[in-house]
């Protein structure tokens, strides 16, 4: 058995592959099989999540009104401060950034319910 070499003081470093789920300009979000989580890459932060949470957190992002922040002249609707049980992150978001953040889980959303689909479906061929 190859056990990796490790010198005194170096923290060994353990790979894990992480298939890129989506992508947009504002950030990735990837999922790691092997302990059942997505990492979500945005704003400079990278944010582990089980999938319930993500899903979750989609949703409270899903539930702001863009159209009230942009139009509400009061300087405490330029932020939106976003974060759901199981997350340790607090996003801090303009509406600009709620747009991209929306769009990028909205993707990756998307991506996963038509992989599902797509595995259930050749589950079901190979039966």
């Amino acid at each position: 058995m190859n056990q990796p070499q490790v010198k005194l003081g170096e923290k060994p470093q353990i790979t894990t592959t992480l298939e890129e789920i989506f992508t947009t300009e504002a950030g990735t979000v990837y999922q790691c099989d092997k302990r059942n989580r997505l990492l979500v890459d945005f704003a400079g932060a990278v944010t582990i999540l089980k999938v319930e949470t993500f899903l979750r957190l989609k949703k409270a992002v899903d539930s702001i009104d863009l159209g009230n922040m942009a139009t509400n002249p009061l300087r405490c609707s330029d932020y939106e401060l976003i974060t759901v049980c199981g997350c340790d992150k607090l996003y801090v978001l303009t509406v600009s950034e709620i747009f991209a953040f929306r769009e990028l889980l909205g993707g990756a959303k998307f991506t996963l319910q038509l992989n599902s689909m797509l595995h259930e479906c050749l589950s079901a061929q190979a039966v």
